[in-house]
């Protein structure tokens, strides 16, 4: 079994975006609760899942690189945890970064190409997402939700129509995946107005199965919780993966445009978070 630090705290509660439960979601405001959060992604993505990427700072069990101060980043804390004396816990993450970093551009523009879909959609705010990160004891559906009730009234505030990113699947052989991808090749394919493309070199088709041969029960069980979370907001994927050889994985491109949520979901984050989308 890995061991793992104890997750980090966060500091008092200030400003949630969102309240679900015992969790409760804001964005980190001072140094402390973003190193808090790097720490948080420390733990999951180098102890728990062995990437050992050279931005990685190991004395400090930090995970973050160049494009972090570029980022907000959502938290999502357990009220519920609080030891006595203590602030309760960080337990997910997301950054968020609502326009492109100064001579960065888009992380996800390093394995997608972007510059196709934001030509055909220039009316469109976009803003990326990525390193979502959940506390191994916290991998749930109800946790996914939290994260994006703080998604929802981040782009409520921000007036964002759409997020992007990439979503990843475990190891650096896509064909693992063979019946997850193809269920979302089928079922959950970007139309071509919202195409993207992924970059030549290490571009995966996703297309590995035959439509009858693809059990969506089964391709649904064996999909991370927050690819899940995804399909229901009906958000859009690539129909080629992207392998990623730093982080160890296999990357799809997702597109969520809440235009295409469904109006029962909206609602829902709506009641929740008390916001309503200016451009819905």
């Amino acid at each position: 079994m890995i061991e793992t630090a104890p997750f980090p705290a966060a500091a008092p509660l200030a400003a949630p975006l969102a309240r679900l439960g015992q969790f409760a979601v804001r964005l980190a405001r001072t140094d402390a609760e973003r190193f808090a959060a790097y720490r948080l992604r420390y733990e999951v993505f180098h102890r728990e899942r062995g990437v050992n990427a050279p931005w990685m700072d190991h004395a400090n069990h930090i995970e973050a690189d160049a494009f972090d101060p570029h980022c907000d980043h959502i938290v999502v804390i357990d009220t519920a945890a609080r030891a006595l004396g203590e602030a309760p816990p960080i337990v997910g993450t997301y950054r968020v970064m609502a326009g492109p970093a100064s001579a960065l551009g888009w992380y996800a523009d390093t394995e997608f190409a972007l510059a196709p879909l934001f030509a055909r959609h220039p009316g469109q705010r976009f803003c990326e997402v990525g390193r979502s990160c959940v506390a191994p004891a916290y991998r749930s559906m109800r946790t996914i939700e939290a994260l994006w009730c703080g998604l929802w009234a981040y782009a409520c505030l921000n007036a964002i129509d759409a997020y992007f990113g990439a979503a990843s699947f475990p190891g650096t052989d896509p064909r693992a995946h063979a019946h997850t991808l193809s269920h979302l090749f089928h079922n959950a394919r970007a139309s071509a107005d919202w195409h993207v493309s992924a970059r030549a070199g290490r571009a995966v088709s996703m297309d590995m199965l035959a439509a009858e041969m693809v059990d969506r029960h089964a391709a649904l069980r064996a999909m991370p919780p927050l690819v899940r979370g995804y399909l229901r907001v009906n958000a859009a994927f690539s129909s080629q993966a992207f392998v990623d050889e730093k982080f160890g994985t296999t990357d799809v491109f997702v597109l969520a445009r809440f235009a295409a949520a469904p109006m029962a979901y909206r609602k829902r984050v709506e009641r929740v978070t008390g916001l309503r989308h200016p451009n819905l």
